[in-house]
């Protein structure tokens, strides 16, 4: 979706686990670009929203995938560790409810791209625009007996989730729900 929404040369797409590889011509080039940011809440990313507009624009890299397999893809290329990192700061949920998301504050790829986009360029546009496609995909498959789903987190708040969660996650949402507390 992201890459039918922006202008045909605006949004390359490169597969695979392990980055740069021969098949993927021109990605080292674009990777190594001084205006090259990577979309990755690493230790050394910044908030999207403080970077400077001294470019007049960016290649804005994000990985997708779940989240231990972005993690992975990470892990496996020291080319996207040399990348200026930003990282994304946003109170929005996510609009693609025929998914069960990990947390209520996870979003999509397609959203984290429009959300990123819209915060960099200073201009809303961007996530309106973007994210259409996914309420028309989400109305017409709830139209056609897809249900709406909830987080994972939720469903575990609220006893519900049918599943055993294992020790990590019982611990992360224990001390994400004492730090709701105690603000």
């Amino acid at each position: 979706m992201l890459q039918l929404g922006l202008a045909a040369d605006k949004c390359l797409v490169f597969k695979g686990k392990r980055f740069p590889q021969p098949k993927h011509e021109g990605l080292e080039t674009l990777l190594n670009q001084p205006n090259t940011l990577l979309l990755y809440p690493s230790k050394a990313a910044i908030d999207i929203r403080d970077m400077e507009n001294d470019t007049d624009s960016y290649n804005l890299v994000l990985i997708d995938g779940t989240w231990p397999q972005a993690k992975a893809i990470y892990a496996s290329c020291p080319i996207l560790h040399k990348i200026k990192q930003v990282k994304l700061m946003t109170s929005n949920t996510s609009s693609y409810i025929i998914r069960t998301q990990p947390t209520e504050g996870c979003l999509s790829t397609l959203e984290t791209a429009a959300e990123a986009l819209s915060q960099l360029e200073r201009d809303p546009k961007f996530t309106e625009q973007l994210i259409q496609p996914l309420h028309a995909l989400c109305k017409y498959q709830l139209e056609n007996g897809a249900v709406t789903h909830q987080s994972k987190e939720f469903l575990i708040k609220t006893k519900t989730y049918p599943k055993l969660i294992g020790k990590r996650l019982s611990k992360l949402l224990r001390s994400t729900e004492e730090n709701v507390e105690v603000q």
